[in-house]
């Protein structure tokens, strides 16, 4: 092993020993940089006007010698250029540049500098000799110094070459192939690129798979170069399995939690720790690191706990129903602007506890089911047109348990509920109201407190649930939670509930969120039955990634444990860098099998899961966007030093999530077009299909790493 790849697992190794500990724990801080040293690249030759067939390297470490990530450095040439100016350090401590000498024949310096260190700033230095252009290729471009096996290579660091005649022109038009000239490994990506009028060919989207030292052939007609060397480590663990975070306090337990379209969270719980009731708070993980000691938001009634939410068409949070007491919902309904800042709306004409509020394609929103003051079931839903509440009392005397698992048909509009009930329906909101049976799950029993997500445009995966005779509902019920999950494609003439495989375990209270990849992550639960088991022994802290495109059934995939037993009250909600916050659980209380009852324990914390594609290598980057309020069947303008690598775009609606349910997020998959600058991605081409309102925008490579999602406006 050499002393790179030592350097590079013993910052690993380091780096998960402190993601492994609990905040209660004594945690080292962050290693300090303190020095700074040349690593290779020195003392090279070449012609004057031309890149130096290696890379300059430097090492920072700290002052026990280990590697220190996130270092800025900067370079300097005497005469010539480097790329890029500023470089930051790496996992291995390790900074490189690419040398081009300038036009003075004779020795030529370059300096690293790196503010505080000691050994700042790094000289190196090189020679320019006047041999003449030679005909054939040359690298303008080297590979980079590291890699990880399979990433895709960052666009700063794709290899580019210049094709020259025997008179030292430039040849336009000529194809150049790219190939493993020394290591054993796979050459991914496109191999093939044509020069353009300055005789340059640059690869867009070029990759290794192989461990070791590998060096890449560039060839054309009889013309070929090599490549300076790239060290490819194998992939982490946690390209497998993610990694999740360290345990972050709340003051509350945040069992109502909402992305806002400035990217800050809104939440609020039930009880304070002082046991009075809970209020909104908001979050701005931009700018606060913990979101203990948030200012409440004052609404002049603290009893929105088991109300329904979700984001309005203009970035509103709306808020309807709440807690009058146990079983017993209230009728009002707020509104908070993004600054959180409360609006009094119109009452509903029922108190709803426990309600699903959903957005329909005209920017309505319909709000269903829960109990009213007396603890009666709501059998009626009403309507939101933005300006008052209507009942639709065409429903009839049908029974919808708590927080409908409700989305929007893509092909009709309507509302497709499909569960927690056996049967799967179909409501018209239109005139008074109606109800169409739709078909029946696989499992024939309740799935009550499952969890249910439309991953795709009209696709949806419901999972897990069942586990409580009690339930108040006449559908056969099992006194145990289920493994099994469920797709359906509503796309289809006749859609039916398919098998969807099973996970690893049964789950309750568990929570599903869609990826930027298009897979769902599965949190939390319980194996155990009964309304709330609390047994920890029982909890399931695995995270679970379920892939709809692998096989007729999904393929389903156990990954890291989180440290907190999250059931009854937890939430999951992506974020837009790709993680996904999972936290709460309790302010609640549990019948226990012998009898009894005690409280659920509260927690009053979250914890960050990174997911399996966060340890793949670069990312794509969106350097803007066009606009970010667009139109259906319109485009968005993705500005991208990525383009030649991107092979999907998606968009996921911004997550509002509740008691295993997210009532906000839904995903679509987009079709683009690469452009000059970037790609051209189509937006979907009605509401049916994307309700209005934000959405996060990836845009992903082939090995499913995203973007950071961009926030746009739908409407």
């Amino acid at each position: 092993m050499t002393r790179f790849q030592q350097l590079r697992l013993t910052a690993l190794a380091g780096f998960l020993a402190l993601a492994s500990l609990r905040c209660s724990e004594n945690v080292d801080p962050p290693p300090v940089a303190t020095d700074i040293e040349m690593l290779d690249g020195n003392n090279q030759t070449g012609p004057v006007g031309e890149l130096l067939p290696n890379p300059l390297v430097v090492l920072v470490t700290d002052e026990s010698g280990n590697p220190v990530e996130g270092v800025s450095v900067t370079w300097s040439a005497q005469s010539g250029t480097v790329t890029p100016a500023t470089t930051t350090t790496g996992s291995t401590g390790r900074a490189s540049v690419q040398r081009t000498l300038g036009p003075t024949v004779g020795p030529q310096t370059t300096t690293a500098s790196a503010s505080g260190l000691t050994g700042s700033p790094v000289t190196f230095t090189s020679v320019a000799n006047e041999g003449p252009l030679p005909g054939g290729l040359a690298i303008t471009t080297n590979p980079p110094v590291s890699a990880l096996t399979g990433e895709v290579f960052d666009p700063m660091v794709q290899p580019a070459v210049v094709l020259r005649d025997g008179s030292g022109n430039p040849v336009a038009g000529a194809q150049v192939t790219a190939s493993i000239a020394s290591g054993g490994g796979t050459l991914e990506g496109t191999t093939t690129a044509t020069t353009d009028a300055n005789g340059i060919a640059t690869f867009g989207d070029l990759g290794v798979s192989g461990t070791g030292q590998h060096t890449l052939e560039f060839t054309s007609s009889t013309f070929s170069v090599t490549s300076s060397p790239v060290d490819l480590d194998p992939l982490p663990e946690e390209a497998s399995t993610g990694q999740w975070g360290s345990v972050i306090p709340w003051d509350i337990v945040p069992l109502h939690m909402s992305l806002l379209p400035n990217g800050k969270i809104f939440a609020w719980g039930k009880t304070e720790q002082s046991d009075t009731l809970g209020r909104p708070r908001i979050w701005d993980p931009a700018t606060k690191p913990s979101p203990t000691g948030l200012p409440e938001i004052d609404t002049g009634m603290d009893m929105l706990f088991c109300a329904g939410h979700t984001l309005l068409p203009n970035g509103n949070l709306m808020v309807a129903g709440g807690h009058h007491m146990d079983d017993a919902g209230i009728k009002v309904t707020y509104f908070f602007s993004q600054d959180g800042v409360p609006t009094k709306g119109p009452d509903m004409s029922n108190g709803r506890w426990y309600p699903t509020l959903t957005v329909l394609p005209d920017g309505d929103v319909l709000s269903m089911a829960g109990r009213n003051e007396a603890g009666a079931v709501v059998r009626t839903p009403e309507l939101w047109n933005g300006t008052a509440w209507s009942q639709l009392t065409g429903a009839g005397t049908l029974e919808i348990p708590y927080y409908p698992r409700n989305f929007v048909d893509p092909k009709n509009g309507l509302i497709f509920y499909a569960g927690e009930r056996v049967m799967s329906r179909w409501f018209n909101v239109a005139g008074t109201g109606a109800w169409t049976n739709g078909p029946s799950h696989i499992w024939p029993n309740n799935r009550d407190y499952g969890t249910a997500v439309m991953y795709d445009t009209g696709k949806i995966l419901y999972a897990g649930g069942g586990g409580h005779t009690g339930w108040p509902t006449p559908d056969q019920k099992s006194a145990t939670p289920t493994a099994t999950a469920e797709k359906i494609d509503l796309n289809q003439t006749s859609p039916s509930w398919q098998d969807a495989g099973s996970m690893s375990v049964a789950r309750r209270h568990l929570n599903s969120t869609v990826l930027p990849d298009g897979q769902v992550l599965i949190t939390g639960g319980t194996r155990g039955g009964g309304f709330v088991n609390i047994d920890p022994g029982l909890a399931t802290k695995e995270a679970e990634l379920w892939d709809p495109n692998s096989g007729d059934h999904g393929k389903w995939t156990r990954l890291a444990a989180n440290q907190v037993m999250r059931v009854y009250h937890s939430v999951s909600l992506l974020l837009p860098n790709g993680t996904v916050l999972h936290g709460a659980s309790g302010d609640a209380l549990a019948i226990q099998p012998g009898g009894g009852i005690v409280p659920v324990p509260p927690e009053r914390s979250h914890e960050i899961f990174s997911p399996p594609y966060m340890f793949k290598g670069a990312r794509p980057t969106i350097t803007s966007v066009g606009s970010t309020n667009v139109t259906y069947n319109g485009t968005i303008a993705v500005t991208t030093p990525n383009a030649a690598q991107i092979t999907e775009a998606r968009w996921i609606r911004l997550g509002s999530v509740t008691h295993a349910f997210d009532m906000g997020q839904r995903a679509n998959t987009l079709t683009f077009t690469r452009t000059a600058t970037g790609v051209s991605v189509n937006v979907p081409a009605n509401s049916n299909q994307a309700p209005p309102g934000y959405y996060m925008l990836f845009i992903l490579n082939r090995n499913g790493v995203p973007s950071t999602g961009s926030i746009v406006k739908v409407q």
